[in-house]
């Protein structure tokens, strides 16, 4: 097998494991939470919202500052997760990259 296939080959095995870690991580959801898991909120990776929980005892004791507060929280801890998650995956992938012969 000539050089030119070999890195073919390879550069083909990268694209179809970067096809493959894009499809797992739109597939792949999180949930950030804020105030003990009494305010929740869902997305993928792709950045799509899934779902929304609010405790309804927190919704009669707060007041919407506190709440809005809270909702914030909840979305930034679901971004960090998607942040660490995508790094942690893309760490793998640079792997491959550096396994490529110059």
């Amino acid at each position: 097998m000539s050089d030119l296939d070999q890195m073919l080959e390879q550069a083909k095995a990268i694209q179809d494991q970067m096809a493959s870690m894009r499809d797992r991580l739109s597939a792949t959801e999180v949930t950030g939470t804020a105030a003990n898991g009494s305010v929740r909120v869902s997305m993928t990776a792709a950045g799509n919202f899934t779902a929304v929980h609010l405790d309804p005892d927190l919704l009669a004791d707060a007041g919407a500052e506190e709440m809005e507060e809270l909702m914030l929280a909840a979305l930034r801890d679901a971004g960090e997760q998607l942040r660490e998650m995508t790094e942690r995956r893309m760490g793998s992938l640079n792997e491959i990259f550096q396994s490529i012969p110059q």
